[in-house]
C-alpha cells in the first residue's frame, strides 16, 4: 500500500534515505500523490494494482525525485550552459517533456505485459 509509512521502510535502506527522511509529512504524503498520478498515468491505470511490487517501487521512487527536483521540473526552462569568465552567461532551452525518475522507469519497464487476447467470432 502506498502510505508514508511503507515509504518510510523503503527508504531506510535506500541511498536517498536523507532526502526522504528530510522531508515534512505532508511534502511526503504530497510527493506520493503526485508520484502515484505520474505512474497511473504512465501506465494508463486509474489506480495503482498494491498487488504489483513494481508499481509500488516505481511510485516510491518517483516520489523522492519529484521532492528532489520539483523546484528544477516547474522553472519551465533550463540552463543548458552557463559561462564563468568574463561577464558571464546562461543559455536556457524550454523544458519540452516532463521529467521522470530513472529508477521508476526502470520499474516500470519490469512490469509483464499481458499476452493480446485473440478473439474469434463466427461470421
Amino acid at each position: 500500500m502506498l502510505t508514508i509509512e511503507n515509504a518510510d521502510e523503503y527508504f531506510s535502506r535506500h541511498l536517498q534515505h536523507q532526502q526522504w527522511s528530510a522531508l515534512s509529512a505532508e511534502q511526503k504524503d504530497a510527493a506520493l500523490k503526485m508520484a502515484s498520478d505520474d505512474i497511473c498515468g504512465r501506465l494508463k491505470i486509474s489506480e495503482l494494482d498494491e498487488a504489483c511490487v513494481f508499481q509500488l517501487c516505481a511510485a516510491y521512487e518517483q516520489a523522492v525525485f519529484l521532492a528532489s527536483n520539483i523546484e528544477r521540473m516547474t522553472a519551465g526552462t533550463e540552463i543548458l550552459s552557463e559561462n564563468i569568465d568574463g561577464v558571464g552567461g546562461r543559455t536556457y532551452r524550454a523544458k519540452t517533456d516532463s521529467d521522470f525518475s530513472r529508477r521508476a522507469l526502470l520499474f516500470l519497464e519490469r512490469i509483464p505485459v499481458p499476452a493480446p487476447v485473440t478473439k474469434l467470432h463466427r461470421g
